[in-house]
């Protein structure tokens, strides 16, 4: 009898945080919906195609995704976090300083959590909505405590999916001290034909732009590296385009006809200030 009554407690409880969960991915499709976001793909998707709204952000709006991304766990908080990236925008300019810092404190745990999905999910929402202005001359968002030393564990893991989140996260932000890990590994990808973690490198030290970035660059236009249809060439185009502004951006353009560098491109093009289709 009481093993019984524990289980049926059991599933009532999972009934209802199941049933919570729903509710609050509910909540957050229909703050989407309400601002334009398309989310059939899920709320990942549309961070992923860096869906932009097409509605304004009103003071308010980001209420359900702050609260899904702070008090949530699980699979909630990671749709937390991605609906905070898509409605607060690159940089966070559509959130309040208070909204940002209230994110910032969840994203850092995020990001040092041994769940690979919350780990991911952290990392690229940091970046985004922490990432340094594009044209320099505007105010960067104030970075959580705890932030950069947080992606440079992210760096250091093993998993490659993990070095590469972390790069693009480091370079959004513009974190400068990155330079010199970043160049190491750029050269030691490369050694090791490890072509995607070294176009990820590259990626973050044309956003960095310090040192010798606009060398290295230059060099990586100039071979075989820069070849061919794939994600690595085109993070050379964008290097190419955001350090030397010698009008591959073209190239980027003409990647958006591409299904499998379509949103990479998109992403690109509304980092460097382009319209985006």
């Amino acid at each position: 009898m009481p093993i019984t009554f524990r289980a049926a407690g059991l599933t009532l409880a999972l009934s209802v945080c199941s049933g919570a969960a729903l509710f609050a991915q509910a909540s957050l499709n229909e703050v989407l919906t309400r601002h334009g976001i398309v989310v059939k793909g899920g709320i990942a998707s549309a961070f992923d195609t860096h869906a932009v709204p097409t509605t304004p952000v009103t003071p308010g709006a980001l209420a359900a995704p702050l609260a899904s991304l702070t008090a949530g766990k699980g699979g909630e908080q990671i749709n937390g976090a991605y609906a905070f990236g898509v409605l607060a925008g690159r940089s966070g300019r559509a959130a309040s300083a208070q909204e940002l810092a209230a994110a910032g404190v969840s994203l850092v745990q995020m990001v040092g959590s041994e769940d690979r999905r919350s780990r991911l999910a952290g990392t690229r929402v940091a970046g985004r909505i922490f990432a340094a202005p594009y044209d320099r001359s505007g105010v960067s968002p104030a970075l959580p405590a705890g932030l950069v030393d947080a992606l440079f564990a992210v760096l250091n893991r093993d998993a490659e999916v993990d070095q590469l989140i972390a790069m693009e996260a480091l370079g959004l932000i513009r974190e400068r001290s990155a330079m010199p890990s970043l160049t190491e590994r750029y050269y030691f990808y490369r050694e090791q034909n490890k072509r995607s973690l070294a176009g990820g490198a590259l990626e973050a030290i044309a956003r960095i732009g310090d040192g010798n970035a606009a060398a290295i660059v230059k060099q990586a236009a100039g071979d075989a590296f820069a070849q061919g249809k794939d994600a690595t060439a085109l993070a050379v185009a964008f290097a190419r385009e955001r350090v030397l502004q010698d009008g591959s951006i073209a190239v980027i353009q003409q990647a958006l006809d591409d299904r499998s560098r379509r949103d990479q491109a998109r992403g690109y093009l509304a980092e460097l200030g382009a319209p985006v289709p």
